[in-house]
């Protein structure tokens, strides 16, 4: 009768019932003393120690499993965030590398590089992960939060360096070029507060903002810019194509009129018409 019967380890499965169960102490005193564990048991063993907060002991686990697997990017990702909780940014930078060169996408550990980057002070390394991750996840208000808490170490830091609003200006729309346009915007809000009449970072908020739902802000920072400068041909682009994305179409009209009937040959103005006259034609009837 036993021979159509699958006999399991009693100890390796309440192991696993135990961790399932978060009975942490009961896997560490059942791995502990075994001398020879497998890969997934120090697995185990190594986030059992960590969730118990018992870091030099969780690094130690991670450590002896990566000897006995040492291709296992589950183990490097749990040795990375002992490092990290045990405030060794270096080691943990290099092993959360070293899991992200085979595996970009392993978010968790795009987590622990950006926050080691976060708490070392390295904000504009940083800055990019934080800004990829709250693409991925846009109601991530964790990401969020340290989106801006990195952009106001960046620019707080560049500040005291002697760096200008102006280069500041030119750095954030880099970040827009790279993809990290949530992390520009927010560079240009954080010169805007500071130098309330800079044209160039009020340009910024008025180009990127609506996307983001800063609408107010850049509809008043794009009227003020025209204001100084009323031929100014790219804040009146954007400021027709902020009213363009609002649904709000003859105003769009209007901005392009002016655009176009300052230089007719304007790429942007022809382009903002042909746009609007498309979406004219698809509300008809």
């Amino acid at each position: 009768m036993l021979g159509n019967m699958v006999v399991a380890s009693p100890a390796v499965d309440s192991v696993e019932v135990y961790y399932a169960t978060r009975d942490y102490a009961s896997v560490v005193r059942l791995l502990e003393p075994r001398s020879e564990p497998r890969k997934r048991e120090k697995l185990l063993l190594g986030w059992s120690h960590y969730r118990l907060g018992q870091m030099q002991e969780a690094k130690r686990a991670f450590a002896a499993g990566l000897r006995v697997a040492p291709a296992s990017i589950d183990l490097m990702n749990g040795l990375a965030f002992a490092h990290y909780r045990l405030g060794e940014p270096k080691d943990a930078e290099l092993a959360f590398k070293r899991v992200l060169a085979r595996n970009p996408e392993r978010t968790e550990s795009l987590r622990g590089l950006a926050f080691v980057y976060f708490t070392s002070g390295r904000f504009e390394e940083g800055l990019p992960l934080f800004d990829q991750m709250w693409r991925q996840h846009p109601d991530d208000a964790e990401m969020e939060y340290y989106l801006l808490k990195s952009v106001d170490g960046l620019l707080s830091g560049w500040l005291r360096a002697g760096r200008t609003p102006a280069q500041m200006v030119e750095a954030a729309w880099v970040y827009a070029a790279d993809g990290h346009r949530r992390s520009a915007v927010e560079m240009f809000r954080w010169i805007v507060e500071r130098d309330p009449f800079h044209p160039g970072a009020r340009l910024g908020v008025g180009t990127l903002g609506p996307a983001f739902g800063y609408e107010a802000e850049a509809l008043e920072a794009l009227e003020s810019v025209l204001r100084e400068d009323p031929h100014d041909a790219e804040a009146r682009a954007a400021l027709a194509r902020l009213h363009l994305s609002a649904g709000r179409r003859e105003q769009a009209a209007e901005q392009v009129e002016t655009i176009l009937s300052a230089n007719p040959d304007d790429p942007r103005g022809l382009a903002l018409r042909r746009e609007i006259s498309k979406r004219n034609r698809r509300s008809r009837p």
